[in-house]
């Protein structure tokens, strides 16, 4: 069960981490761009989306400095698109990297956890984003909030 907004990060970071050996594994097939692809729009429309909007407000109050992790998402999201555009399975291993890497950097600085009430919002935010629970495999009821 998720209790806070850290857990559920951190979650969908494992969640990334195993689609992506999955995907290296694939990317001779149509299978593996096609779960590259889907991949790519989850980081881009949802788990990016959610660490600007509620989590890095709160680490920058923390005086810790958040642009740079706000300009890789820039960079994974155009990146990215390129990786699918050109299908060259390099830059695809590349982008992998670049994920990952960025994701491990986020954990470092992460606080151990963030307010429940964010996690609401959170809820509220992924009950409108269509597939998440197919991605993940976690829903709201998975999400515990006092």
């Amino acid at each position: 069960m998720i209790t806070d907004p850290i857990s559920l990060l951190k979650f969908e970071h494992a969640v990334l981490r195993v689609r992506f050996q999955v995907i290296k594994d694939c990317l001779s097939s149509e299978t593996g761009w096609e779960m590259l692809r889907t991949t790519h729009y989850f980081i881009v429309n949802w788990h990016a989306k959610i660490e600007d909007k509620y989590v890095f407000p709160v680490l920058e109050k923390m005086g810790i400095n958040v642009k740079p992790l706000s300009n890789d998402h820039l960079l994974i999201e155009k990146y990215g698109g390129s990786v699918l555009k050109e299908r060259r399975r390099d830059w695809a291993e590349r982008y992998i990297r670049i994920v990952i890497d960025h994701n491990l950097n986020e954990e470092k600085i992460f606080p151990n956890q963030l307010g429940r009430e964010i996690l609401k919002d959170i809820i509220n935010d992924m009950k409108k984003f269509e597939g998440y629970s197919e991605f993940t495999g976690l829903s709201e009821y998975d999400l515990y909030i006092e």
